[in-house]
């Protein structure tokens, strides 16, 4: 009797702990890591409301935020904590860097609250939109999470300690991505991993290095797919490693003589391997690759597939250090069993040349890329149904603030495909997309990149470098067809006519105009939305004939459906519970029950 009672807390114990691992991952489909080892983010949500739950090393207050920049001022954030087994959570808002008031709508709700002898877990719910102004809308794009904990309790909802300078941080992240009920694509059995890595490249002590680096793709003896991609970055590397692309070669290589090579990217590139720009991967810092629907994988393995890629990457060293060696890159996992339908990468957006212009003094200047019909046409020569497009993947540099990938059939534009109003140069992940889009051969796609310049004062032109720009969209569709890249770029003589010195050359003529009028600055802005636009259409290295193109013209733009909002004041009361779910159940869990049970069961009979 009393070595069972001995064991009595242990078991108990043990089976809190694992109760706690079992509710955490409990019907949700995205997880993320906060804080490595400390704090656990998971997520679902539907067509009106998303549930969040939150578990932490600790057994103080946890704090959990919406900001608009990663800053406490203008956050709507959450505090709770669990103590003597009763939960607590607030509805609260931050005007500064200072404790949050506490909300006079409380507009979260608390559906699960624990904690054992190392961990808090708390789990809420709200609406997408509370319709309350001092909370904040939960769209598609970038949502920049604030987050915080502390070891102990408060005496009360007022007089927060405070959590210190490392319990506390910011991360970005897609929220809305990808189908909302679904979780994401399993992984088959006989999948395996390539790995395509940096050989120790000693980076260059340049603000900005572009490094590429070539592989000789294996072949299997039959078609294999490319059903997932992941980053592989080097630890202490995660700033220095801003993205990397992996380009495929569709023409001859000779392998033996390129495997391997290693050389400065537009620069100290051989001849026969300046054609190799056809996308298939595309990964930027904050992301966590992709994983391809289950229907769906980019064909490779077979003698007639990719026999040669280039692996470019983009190292961002702004404090030209030259003590960095990186072994940096992408890992590939591929399946012997092909999938139903091939998929394919489109490149669309402004060409990355200095014709694409970004004067000073602006708060929001549109630039965007024209991918016409003129171009679609003939890369879906032999797909007259069209593609659809699953996932999309947006690219600036330090000026985007935001990014529309716009959809127009007979100049009237559809639902966008993609957008991300709060765009986060530091946060590139892939948008899976809630609905796949259907693309025709006459459709339009354009790219539509927002910048915010008023903190300039000379003119950023379009390049590689980071303090330069660009305006990006990589599409990921199903099925494959003959089209890698549909890039434009204003005409010149176009936009020279904002300058008193249009016959000078173009940057001359750029850089001598008066931006701090804002009349050349409304000029300007209608000059790039009239503009003709020199077009870029090809397969890999076969160029399609398109020329120069007319402005598309808009008979009708698309208007996001509006909310059920008219922002009135509903004040509800502060929620507590002790551990119920939405039902007023207990939750531990269906399976917790049962091992609680047959344990209770053993003990008392022994």
């Amino acid at each position: 009797m009393a070595h069972r009672e001995n064991c009595i807390p242990l078991i108990l114990s043990l089976l809190a702990a694992f109760c706690f691992q079992v509710n955490g991952l409990e019907n949700f489909t995205h997880s993320a890591v906060i804080k490595e080892g400390v704090y656990n983010l998971y997520w679902k949500y539907d067509n009106a409301s998303i549930t969040f739950e939150v578990q932490v090393q600790t057994t103080g207050y946890i704090g959990f935020g919406i900001s608009p920049n990663g800053g406490m001022a203008g956050s709507d954030i959450v505090i709770g904590w669990v103590k003597n087994g009763v939960g607590y959570l607030k509805d609260r808002y931050a005007t500064t860097t200072a404790e949050p008031a506490i909300d006079s709508s409380q507009d979260v709700t608390l559906l699960y609250s624990s904690e054992n002898g190392t961990h808090t877990t708390l789990q809420f719910e709200r609406k997408l939109d509370t319709c309350d102004t001092d909370d904040r809308a939960i769209t598609m794009g970038t949502i920049r999470i604030i987050w915080s904990y502390h070891n102990d309790d408060p005496a009360s909802d007022t007089g927060l300690t405070y959590h210190g300078n490392t319990n506390r941080g910011a991360k970005s992240l897609y929220l809305l991505t990808g189908p909302s009920g679904n979780v994401a694509p399993t992984i088959p059995n006989d999948a395996f991993t390539v790995d395509f890595l940096n050989p120790n490249v000693a980076v260059p002590s340049a603000t900005t290095t572009y490094w590429c680096v070539g592989f000789a793709m294996p072949k299997y003896g039959q078609k294999h797919h490319l059903i997932k991609y992941a980053p592989v970055i080097q630890a202490g590397h995660e700033a220095l490693v801003h993205h990397i692309l992996i380009y495929a070669c569709h023409h001859e290589v000779n392998l033996a003589q390129h495997n391997g090579t290693q050389y400065a990217c537009y620069q100290n590139m051989p001849a026969d391997l300046d054609n190799c720009n056809a996308p298939i991967v595309a990964w930027a810092i904050g992301s966590e690759g992709l994983t391809f629907p289950e229907n769906v994988g980019y064909p490779l393995g077979r003698d007639s597939d990719v026999d040669f890629v280039i692996m470019e990457t983009h190292f961002d060293n702004p404090n030209a250090r030259s003590d960095y060696v990186d072994s940096s890159g992408i890992q590939m996992t591929l399946t012997p069993t092909p999938r139903p339908i091939d998929a394919g990468l489109l490149q669309a957006g402004v060409a990355v040349t200095d014709r694409h212009v970004i004067p000073p003094y602006y708060s929001n200047l549109h630039s965007w890329g024209h991918c016409p019909s003129q171009c679609l046409s003939q890369g879906m020569a032999s797909q007259q149904s069209g593609i659809k497009i699953f996932a999309s993947f947006h690219h600036t540099h330090l000026l985007g603030t935001a990014l529309h990938v716009r959809h127009f059939r007979n100049g009237i534009e559809l639902p966008w495909v993609s957008y991300d109003d709060n765009y986060d140069f530091n946060y590139q992940e892939v948008q899976v997309l809630e609905n796949e889009v259907t693309v025709l051969p006459d459709d339009d796609l354009v790219v539509d990149c927002t910048y915010k310049s008023s903190a300039k004062t000379a003119v950023t032109y379009g390049g590689l470098s980071t303090v330069e720009e660009m305006c990006l969209g990589y599409l990921l569709y199903y099925p494959k067809i003959n089209l890698t890249d549909c890039l434009t770029v204003a005409v010149e003589s176009d936009l020279k006519q904002v300058s008193d010195n249009a016959a000078y050359p173009f940057v001359f003529a750029m850089n001598s105009v008066n931006w701090q009028s804002e009349a050349k600055r409304t000029q300007f802005q209608t000059l790039e939305k009239s503009s003709s636009r020199n077009v870029a259409c090809r397969e890999g290295v076969t160029s399609y004939s398109v020329g120069t193109i007319s402005a598309l013209q808009i008979t009708q733009e698309y208007q996001p459906p509006t909310g059920p909002c008219n922002y009135s004041t509903t004040t509800t009361s502060a929620t507590t519970t002790q551990g119920l779910d939405s039902k007023g159940n207990t939750r531990s869990g269906n399976l917790c029950v049962f091992v609680a049970t047959v344990i209770w069961i053993v003990l008392s009979v022994t």
